[in-house]
């Protein structure tokens, strides 16, 4: 971002000329001799000026998050990060519950099912994203009723979020569960955030087409952490659709401190860190099927 007013000038500028919305400013990322490197898209979308840089890194922690860079006419500016890696491992041991079982048997990721996959080498931080999911659909709203009985499987998985293939009935007991008195989900109607549009993206090919984006419905339940799932709406004669289901600290939704605490986590920017969510579940009723431990 700008840095002063002459460089928020020429950022703008260059904005309006490349025609780009209000906000949005476009780079071209890329690495050379061991450094990342951003450019302006041509030579003159990068205009010389002060400009403050803020740098997140999933699964590490930067020292000195938001600098301050000097570019000058015709030049660069060079920026040292310090990174300290997350070194945690996930040592997994599952149980025996059935629906837990059932959506890993019918889970997978990039061609490998999903229980051979958590005994791989997968990166920690999506094996425990997964199963903190899994653990939160087993106990939400209730445990002899939970969400997890109207999932089918988990197809794509994230660092923060995972993409599940669910029963048509799973978002019309969402709908149910927002309008009981008790709010054990709240509706938070179609979402914003454009992340959650990415969702129709992974959508096969053959049928995307008949899930649109302007059709997805957002839901945030109780309490922290909060068990969010976008779900799109099916369409006629289909009795399945798809859904992005994460986790969130807090519920904006719910009350004043939830909403303090969820613009906190947009404001600050950073990635819900699953590794760190264990901790708070385990004081949850879904301790009982987190089926891991951090090593």
């Amino acid at each position: 971002d700008a840095a002063n007013e002459i460089t928020e000038y020429r950022v703008r500028r260059v904005r309006q000329l490349q025609g780009w919305d209000p906000g949005q400013f476009k780079l071209l990322p890329g690495v050379e001799d061991g450094s990342l490197m951003l450019r302006g898209v041509d030579q003159l979308a990068l205009p010389q000026g002060r400009y403050t840089v803020r740098v997140r890194l999933e699964e590490a922690k930067t020292r000195e998050q938001t600098r301050t860079v000097n570019i000058d006419e015709n030049g660069h500016a060079v920026s040292v990060v310090d990174v300290e890696t997350d070194d945690r491992d996930v040592a997994v041991h599952l149980g025996t519950d059935e629906d837990i079982t059932r959506v890993l048997d019918d889970s997978s990721f990039d061609g490998e099912g999903a229980v051979a996959w958590l005994e791989g080498d997968s990166r920690p931080a999506k094996k425990a994203c997964l199963l903190n999911l899994l653990a939160s659909l087993r106990v939400r709203p209730t445990l002899s009723a939970p969400l997890i009985k109207h999932v089918q499987g988990f197809y794509q998985i994230g660092t923060t979020r995972a993409y599940a293939k669910v029963d048509r009935e799973f978002l019309s007991r969402l709908e149910q569960l927002a309008s009981d008195p008790k709010k054990p989900f709240y509706r938070e109607g179609r979402p914003v955030a454009s992340m959650h549009k990415k969702l129709i993206e992974s959508i096969p090919k053959d049928i995307r087409p008949l899930f649109s984006p302007d059709r997805l419905l957002s839901f945030r339940g109780e309490k922290s952490p909060s068990l969010q799932a976008v779900v799109a709406e099916p369409p006629a004669g289909y009795d399945f659709t798809f859904a992005d289901i994460d986790l969130d600290l807090g519920n904006p939704l719910q009350d004043v401190v939830g909403f303090v605490v969820h613009m906190s986590e947009l404001v600050g920017g950073d990635p819900t860190n699953h590794l760190d969510l264990r901790k708070k579940l385990a004081k949850t009723p879904a301790a009982a099927f987190l089926y891991y431990k951090l090593a």
